[in-house]
């Protein structure tokens, strides 16, 4: 079996190809042959699974959600995917905890070498993938501020505080989501895509999501009351915010979203920043292949 490993080569990310070269001195030991590429930028890294795709039987991504959005956008324009092995290395890791796959380094190895693989929806919009999430408005305000180490020391709880400050402090977004016929308008300081049922570090917030289900799972907070905060939360982390009276949920095969004013209104997908409303949202059916532990 040959395996290409992906990993950040930037300053900074020293973390990555440690967790790379472990990765080959294991998978070596059991007569398995290793190439590791080192890309110190996403565009790079996309060129590169783009220009060598046909060469690529099993890619194995070391990072976090952004690192996998990457190799999931450089796979949007391709007629298959190579088989997806995960060496998590992020501070949420979202996608990797839904998928079981296990954080520590030594033990993910032992799920890519000897798991089984499933094939999974590849939900993307024009230019981009979404591996976990896509938030707008004020959830997409709520990671700006936070600096590495307080997501490294507190986790999730670093979210769930700036969070609060940004649901009080901001105005609600005015938008409208269009699926063919369908037209929804919302006024919201809260609107959260998912591909799976892991956000934030949280893995019930919605037990509804499939990772195969070819659906866009869309939760909107439509009304807001400062006095209800930490019940939102409440709702949140246990999986039950589509319940409330004050949140609309829609499962959509496609969709268009966008502004019905003038205000701009920012998109963050998996937690970095993707641009501005408007944003047209696609379900590429089963196409993606990650090795999951062959428990699942």
């Amino acid at each position: 079996m040959k395996y290409t490993v992906l990993y950040n080569q930037s300053a900074g990310k020293a973390d990555s190809e440690k967790r790379a070269q472990q990765f080959k001195v294991l998978a070596q030991a059991t007569q398995h042959k290793v190439v590791l590429v080192g890309t110190t930028s996403r565009e790079q890294a996309i060129k590169y699974i783009q220009e060598n795709i046909d060469n690529i039987k099993t890619l194995v991504v070391v990072g976090g959600d952004g690192s996998i959005n990457t190799v999931f956008s450089a796979l949007i324009s391709m007629k298959a995917s190579p088989v997806i092995g995960i060496l998590p290395g992020g501070t949420v890791n979202n996608f990797a905890r839904a998928m079981n796959i296990p954080l520590d380094n030594e033990k993910a190895t032992k799920v890519i070498l000897n798991g089984k693989g499933i094939t999974t929806d590849l939900l993307h919009s024009d230019q981009r993938a979404i591996a976990s999430s896509l938030t707008l408005g004020t959830v997409a305000e709520m990671a700006k501020g936070v600096r590495q180490e307080e997501k490294q020391r507190w986790g999730s709880l670093t979210y769930l505080v700036n969070g609060i400050k940004k649901l009080v402090t901001t105005k609600p977004a005015s938008i409208q989501i269009k699926a063919g016929e369908q037209i929804h308008q919302f006024n919201t300081r809260f609107l959260l895509i998912t591909t799976t049922s892991s956000i934030g570090g949280f893995t019930k917030f919605n037990p509804e999501v499939g990772v195969d289900d070819h659906q866009i799972h869309i939760t909107i907070l439509k009304r807001f009351s400062p006095w209800r905060i930490m019940g939102y939360f409440s709702y949140f982390i246990t999986g039950q915010i589509r319940k409330l009276n004050d949140a609309s949920y829609l499962k959509l095969e496609q969709a268009n979203i966008s502004s019905l004013d003038d205000k701009k209104v920012a998109v963050r997908i998996d937690g970095d920043e993707a641009g501005e409303l408007p944003v047209n949202l696609y379900v590429k059916k089963q196409f993606i292949k990650i090795i999951v532990p062959e428990s699942d």
